[in-house]
């Protein structure tokens, strides 16, 4: 058995389909990962939420959706998590409106 070494785009393949789980979008389509780096045996991702003070319910299932296919990898996760720019809730509130799907 070989140990691939796992790669930034690794990480990107195994998360760019998830999608959100009260919107019908991907987390990428959304702006809400902004960027993934590993190091050693973590993968630390760049997470954007359009208000910080979001429901910890939805913050949670969030995290969820995106740590299990990056343990799959053999990776930990650390999420870094920011607010987004105006320009990004803006497009953001545009793509939810457009696709809710409701409440987790």
């Amino acid at each position: 058995m070989t140990n691939k070494v796992v790669t930034r785009d690794d990480v990107l393949k195994a998360v760019e389909n998830i999608e959100h789980p009260e919107i019908k979008a991907t987390l990428m389509e959304l702006g809400m990962i902004l960027d993934v780096a590993v190091n050693g045996d973590t993968a630390r991702v760049a997470f954007a939420l359009p208000l910080l003070g979001i429901p910890e319910v939805v913050r949670n299932a969030l995290v969820q959706s995106i740590q299990e296919p990056i343990e799959k990898l053999g990776l930990k996760l650390h999420i870094d998590f920011f607010e987004m720019t105006e320009e990004a809730k803006e497009r953001f509130f545009a793509i939810s409106r457009a696709n809710w799907k409701g409440s987790i």
